[in-house]
């Protein structure tokens, strides 16, 4: 910005406005007296120019048209003269402030009240202009009929000079008041004083740039953020027309972001070796700020072409004394020269930018480091099932430290089956990663155990209990049974999983409601069964994932997840993950994470027939029944000759689950196209272990015990056991 010639040389559109300014702060008063002007493209109001005062180096520098939270839009927008209590504008704003507007309301959280009054003729409408008092005083209808008029003259100023003449500068003008309240004589219209002007113009202009920048600083965590307003607010208002951004590394000079430079000087810069003799080494070395034109006597500072056509500045960014890097600065107009005060001003407020950019280097390795650790506590790949198609989706909440307490799990187990996990443990930090990574392994193992879901919860509920965090999680878990595309599924406290298949839609299976883990020592769980039918995908998710990442209007989340789920049965399950998930480009307070299964059905070779029975607790005669009930089905899946052999196994596994487990027993037979598969599962936790009876153990009660086995040692193809639940499953296959 050139502040000479912004003060020596009004244009038409300065003098109406400092004019108008002066005429309503010498009546009204006021800690601040703006103008702001509606940009070329309609989107913002951007401040212009504004009255020398205590605190008018806080105003807001524009708002967006479209915003109406603010009073200043709603005042251009109605075309009416508006005024507003500080009790309203914070309970306005406290009832939703968009992240993005949060640098607008620091001016507003003060006591204040104010007017507003739109800058307005028949054919255009140019801006606002503002007036704040604090104090807060009442402000009277007579305060908003003058504002009102002084809007209108400044209107019809504007008209007689043309629209197409009128520009918003990048920095606001500040102008003093020109009288003092309460001179009989004082004309509020009298001519400026340059000296006067400039002083006025640079301590307003000064601290309305620095505010404006740290304001938005303290709001950047990444790179291209601060880059962003380092060009906004530092380059740009002080003529510069490209910059680039060098940080160190290694001993070598590296460019972070670029804007506007040419791709040679780019190239040029990044890698050098700090020992290398170039301008951006020279000022880091030096630690002093250097600009380079054609009056220079450091030729090798830039080519001599180079010299004749621009004017480029070398600034370094220091941290505990030492140069982090620098920003190197082309500015518009060759031979340009700043002023002592604009050269001391930029150079502080690079500063601010440089200790952003460390920071943000600091934090950048801080969520790499994260991320890391997020990775090694989630799957890196899914086990190859033939019978399930199976992706997932995982992102963290884009706020604070890039890491959560969400997982997810595909856990292959005995028997054809399956584990799905999908979980969520409070907060997003590094405490919330680290418990979720204890959950995962204790819910895999338990699950790997051939515990049930609801076991699976409790035995995980014991566990964090037991650790010393305050933090709970919820859990749902599904066993899938590929075989047959019957499901058992528990929830601790977590959304129960969706089911879409084209015949049937979108249905979700009704789960008990137990608590989440970590809440009570005391809870209990419990499961449920549905089936998957052939084709039909389900997704488990997170709660993060109804928060706002699936694309779409205002509908509810979980109908937007339904609509995706119903075409999935025949899309590629990737592009569907990615449909849910959306871009990733939001914003977020919470993670998500999402598991989606496809289950194709039993292959043609493995597809099973399965039947169920049950004998009750200490029914011996029951194994009677479970012969009648094998000689029966073994005729109906006609493999009679086997009946014998079945028999005979059976019979032994049913009555040792009876008389050493005293428990209802569940015997489950599944035919395979080359084996019949029989599974005794019952309430006793130890393992089934065949005895040889020797002589001199005849009297021994342990000794007699699993000699049945050996029965099914010596017939059986194959036999063996599986925790599940709280018991066990003895198996063999014929």
């Amino acid at each position: 910005m050139d502040i000479e010639a912004s003060i020596d040389r009004w244009t038409p559109q300065e003098d109406a406005m400092a004019a108008a300014l002066r005429r309503v702060h010498a009546l009204l008063g006021g800690c601040t007296c703006t103008a702001y002007l509606l940009t070329g493209d309609g989107r913002m109001l951007t401040a212009a120019m504004s009255v020398d005062a205590p605190l008018s180096f806080a105003i807001p520098g524009s708002f967006a048209t479209d915003d109406l939270t603010w009073p200043t839009v709603r005042a251009f927008k109605s075309g009416k003269a508006t005024s507003f209590t500080g009790e309203e504008l914070r309970e306005g704003l406290g009832r939703g402030m968009p992240r993005s507007a949060v640098t607008l309301a620091v001016p507003y959280l003060i006591p204040l009240s104010m007017a507003a009054c739109p800058i307005q003729t028949s054919r255009h409408n140019y801006g606002v202009v503002v007036v704040h008092w604090t104090p807060p005083q009442p402000v009277v209808p007579a305060f908003v009929e003058f504002l009102q008029q002084e809007s209108d003259r400044l209107a019809k100023a504007f008209e007689s000079i043309g629209r197409e003449a009128l520009v918003t500068p990048a920095v606001p003008v500040f102008i003093t008041a020109g009288v003092q309240a309460g001179r009989d004589d004082a004309d509020p219209a009298q001519a400026h004083v340059p000296a006067l002007e400039k002083t006025a113009a640079e301590r307003g202009s000064h601290l309305h740039q620095l505010q404006r920048l740290a304001t938005e600083l303290v709001m950047a965590v990444r790179m291209e953020d601060i880059l962003a307003i380092a060009r906004n607010r530092v380059v740009r208002p002080f003529g510069g027309m490209g910059f680039a951004v060098c940080l160190t590394e290694s001993g070598h000079v590296h460019v972070v972001g670029a804007a506007g430079m040419p791709r040679d000087v780019l190239r040029g810069m990044e890698g050098t070796p700090l020992t290398a003799q170039t301008p951006v080494t020279e000022a880091m070395k030096s630690a002093r700020a250097r600009i380079y034109d054609s009056s220079t006597d450091l030729e090798h500072a830039i080519t001599p072409a180079d010299a004749q056509q621009r004017t480029i500045g070398y600034f370094p960014f220091l941290q505990s004394g030492n140069a982090v890097g620098c920003c190197v600065v082309e500015f518009c107009e060759p031979r340009k020269v700043l002023s002592a005060p604009e050269v001391t001003l930029f150079v502080l407020m690079l500063d601010k930018v440089g200790q952003s950019f460390a920071r943000a280097k600091s934090v950048e390795a801080e969520n790499a480091l994260a991320r890391s650790i997020q990775r090694s506590l989630l799957p890196r790949s899914f086990p190859h099932i033939p019978e399930i198609v199976v992706t997932a989706r995982y992102f963290s909440a884009t706020r604070g430290v890039d890491v959560g307490g969400d997982w997810y799990d595909v856990v292959t187990l005995p028997d054809r089956r399956i584990g799905l996990v999908i979980g969520d443990v409070e907060g997003h930090n590094l405490e919330a990663a680290a418990v979720m990574g204890q959950l995962r392994s204790a819910v895999r193992a338990y699950a790997t155990e051939g515990h049930e879901p609801a076991a699976i919860l409790e035995r995980s509920n014991d566990l964090l209990m037991g650790l010393d965090t305050d933090l709970y999680a919820t859990c749902c878990c599904v066993l899938l049974d590929t075989a047959t595309g019957s499901a058992t599924a528990a929830s601790a406290g977590h959304p129960g999983p969706l089911v879409g298949h084209e015949s049937t839609g979108v249905v979700q299976p009704e789960l008990p409601s137990d608590p989440p883990l970590g809440v009570s020592a005391r809870a209990t769980y419990h499961q449920a069964s549905f089936r998957l039918p052939p084709g039909s995908v389900a997704a488990l998710f997170t709660d993060g994932l109804l928060g706002g990442r699936c694309p779409g209007g205002e509908d509810d989340p979980l109908d937007r997840l339904r609509r995706a789920l119903e075409a999935a049965s025949r899309d590629d399950l990737e592009v569907v993950a990615d449909r849910i998930i959306g871009d990733g480009e939001q914003e977020f307070d919470d993670d998500a994470a999402l598991i989606l299964v496809r289950y194709e059905g039993a292959a043609a070779s493995d597809t099973a027939e399965v039947a169920r029975m049950f004998v009750d607790r200490d029914d011996l005669r029951g194994v009677a029944g479970v012969r009648a009930f094998l000689r029966d089905l073994l005729e109906r899946w006609d493999v009679a000759p086997e009946s014998d052999e079945m028999q005979v196994l059976a019979s032994e596994v049913v009555t040792n689950a009876l008389i050493h487990a005293h428990s209802r027993v569940d015997l489950r037979l599944r035919k395979y196209p080359d084996r019949i598969r029989v599974e005794v599962q019952d309430s006793d936790p130890n393992p089934p272990i065949p005895t040889t009876l020797l002589e001199d153990e005849a009297g021994n009660e342990e000794a007699e015990n699993g000699r049945g086995l050996l029965i099914v040692e010596a017939l059986a193809n194959a036999w063996g056991s599986s925790p599940a639940g709280r018991g066990k499953i003895t198996w063999f296959e014929l």
